[in-house]
């Protein structure tokens, strides 16, 4: 949860619109289930 916190923030600062960082936190989501269940 404090990476996808700190990475919103980040991208938000460079002026990432909304919609692109949910999808990049939805992409984390999955990159973190698969690495926990691998």
């Amino acid at each position: 949860e404090a990476i996808a916190k700190h990475l919103s923030e980040a991208l938000a600062v460079y002026g990432v619109s909304q919609e692109n960082i949910n999808t990049v936190l939805e992409r984390v989501s999955t990159l973190k289930e698969a690495i926990l269940y691998k």
